[in-house]
């Protein structure tokens, strides 16, 4: 029978051991917080997928490791390989543009007219101000800014990142944007892009 519930042991041990059982629960229960990460900046459906399996790969090879530790939660730790692995692959995307277009090939077809071009790079600047002042941001308001983008509800992110109660969850999320949205807006680029 399979378990409907792993605790942070479990899961570590399971991984280590490449435990099917485990592996289906991660996705079942695990990949919507990839998917959410990736679709809400700008990423598609596949990259979801890829960035799953490789955050599965990177866990399994460190943890093949005896030496390696993990001193938080298997949510926090799993969290920040997912972030580290996408960050990877914006920047990767940011040298090679090519990748962008083949992701909006769909959307603006064949003929790219000047002000879709414009538009694109648009998003593109703002996507990388938010990026660059988000990892400025304390580890915790990340955690519980990132949550609320992979559409965790408040009282869920209490419970994952144990606080007292989903109004705090609330107020430390309206904190944390106020203090990403200052820092953006003191941004020349900022600026230029508003004229």
């Amino acid at each position: 029978m399979k378990k409907k519930r792993y605790n942070d042991e479990e899961l570590i041990e399971g991984l280590r051991q490449g435990n099917d059982a485990v592996l289906n629960f991660l996705y079942k229960n695990y990949y919507g917080v990839v998917r959410g990460m990736v679709l809400k900046s700008y990423g598609n459906e596949d990259q979801a997928r890829d960035i799953f399996q490789e955050v599965i790969i990177v866990i399994y090879n460190k943890l093949q490791d005896s030496n390696f530790k993990i001193t938080s939660s298997f949510f926090t730790f799993f969290y920040a390989v997912i972030k580290n692995t996408w960050l990877d692959y914006r920047k990767l995307s940011l040298k090679n543009p090519l990748i962008y277009a083949k992701d909006y090939s769909d959307e603006i077809g064949v003929g790219i007219e000047i002000d879709q071009v414009e538009v694109l790079a648009t998003k593109a600047i703002r996507l990388g101000l938010f990026n660059t002042y988000f990892k400025e941001l304390a580890d915790g308001c990340q955690q519980i800014l990132s949550l609320f983008r992979a559409e965790y509800k408040a009282e869920e992110i209490a419970n994952e990142l144990g606080f007292k109660s989903a109004n705090y969850v609330r107020k430390r999320k309206s904190e944390c944007l106020k203090i990403l949205i200052q820092k953006i807006r003191k941004d020349p680029i900022f600026k230029e892009l508003n004229e």
